[in-house]
């Protein structure tokens, strides 16, 4: 602050000089004040002492006009910058964070497919790992052994006569039983040249995942139809993700997000949103969106921790450095260079983005707004105005 008053006493030590050479040429807008370069605020309309450090007052004449004009000396002693306005995109950027969760359309139920009882369960741990054509259990099942049989007899018949028809009928009929069944092409193959049927039989696993829940015991009976393990895969994954109510205007589904899982090598992913889920209680403040992700690394799981990133680009907008923009309780302004003459003028902003901001009202593409050494201009204006930096301004354009 010292230093922005002691460039300010510099600035209007240069004024003060600047009226003194031309007192004879004062017009009747303009008013000689007598002011504190340690205590600005103090205005006065004689020559004195500041009546709170006691130093001698300095005279700064005082425009009525709009706008300050400032010589080239003075700009480099209060340091200011300018930059044309121009039409850029601005981004947005929400945080947010999340936990992993299964994708329920990823679980994969084994059933029985015939009637029978389980001899030999070879997986019965929640959370292990089955790869397609793992034996995963052996059946007792008459049926099965009835229909092994008929499809090696005539299997048999056939090699001693290829034109039998009604063994042709009778091997296709038992293939087409065991493919319901669930049994595999490979196992069909090796039944067709076996001596006799394999009692009890190995059922292979139809798709890889991780358990979630085994049903069945050894010994157990079964029905066909009857659950028995529940598979899941996480080739793809869900993210629960908690963002504010006023940060999903614009979240739709199908917005694409960028995706971190901790605990995981991957880096950043990406992400598309599926759903946004009502809220689950009306005094959250918080709404779950669900997003797919696709992990690289083998060891994401449900439980884990995600960070979310999501970019938005809007449409083009007039864009200004946000330090050229100057808040108070009263409104919000920019100073702007026309001729040789600084001028503020209220705006109306709208998304800030890191170091920009956008301009809904009050500039034009081209203005020249100050970006450096704004709060200078803002004390000099208040100094030769003596109250709000509002006065002067049409407030029913905005």
């Amino acid at each position: 602050m010292r230093k922005y008053i002691s460039i300010l006493f510099i600035v209007t030590y240069l004024l003060s000089c600047e009226s003194k050479t031309k007192h004879t040429d004062h017009s009747d807008n303009d008013s000689l004040y007598y002011t504190c370069s340690m205590d600005p605020q103090v205005m006065e309309k004689k020559p004195g002492k500041c009546p709170i450090c006691k130093m001698e007052l300095t005279p700064v004449k005082i425009s009525n006009s709009i706008g300050i004009k400032l010589s080239e000396q003075q700009e480099k002693l209060a340091n200011i910058k300018t930059l044309r306005v121009g039409y850029d995109y601005i981004d947005s950027k929400i945080y947010a964070t999340g936990v992993v969760k299964e994708n329920e359309n990823n679980i994969i139920f084994i059933n029985a497919r015939m009637d029978g009882r389980i001899d030999k369960l070879n997986f019965k741990t929640k959370g292990a790992f089955i790869r397609k054509g793992d034996i995963i259990y052996k059946i007792y099942s008459e049926m099965l052994a009835s229909t092994q049989s008929e499809l090696i007899n005539a299997n048999k018949k056939l090699q001693g006569n290829p034109n039998d028809v009604s063994m042709r009928a009778i091997m296709d009929a038992a293939i087409k039983k065991l493919e319901l069944w669930g049994v595999s092409k490979i196992q069909i193959e090796k039944i067709k040249i076996q001596k006799k049927p394999s009692i009890p039989f190995p059922i292979e696993s139809p798709s890889t995942g991780y358990i979630n829940n085994v049903n069945i015991t050894e010994g157990a009976i079964v029905m066909e139809g009857n659950p028995l393990i529940e598979l899941t895969n996480y080739k793809t994954l869900w993210v629960d993700a908690e963002f504010y109510s006023t940060e999903i205007i614009k979240i739709r589904k199908g917005s694409l997000v960028d995706v971190k899982i901790e605990g995981t090598q991957d880096s950043m992913i990406k992400g598309k949103v599926i759903e946004v889920l009502p809220q689950v209680s009306s005094g959250s403040a918080v709404t779950i969106v669900r997003i797919l992700v696709v992990p690289d690394s083998l060891n994401a799981r449900p439980g884990m921790q995600a960070n979310i990133y999501w970019h938005h680009s809007n449409e083009k907008t007039l864009m200004v450095p946000s330090n050229a923009v100057l808040r108070d309780s009263k409104g919000t302004i920019v100073w702007v260079k026309k001729g040789g003459i600084y001028e503020s003028k209220i705006v109306h902003i709208g998304e800030i983005s890191g170091d920009r901001a956008s301009i809904h009202h009050g500039l034009n593409e081209g203005d020249t707004v100050v970006i450096s050494g704004s709060y200078l201009l803002q004390s000099e204006n208040i100094l030769k105005k003596g109250g709000s930096h509002m006065e002067g301004h049409n407030m029913s354009t905005m």
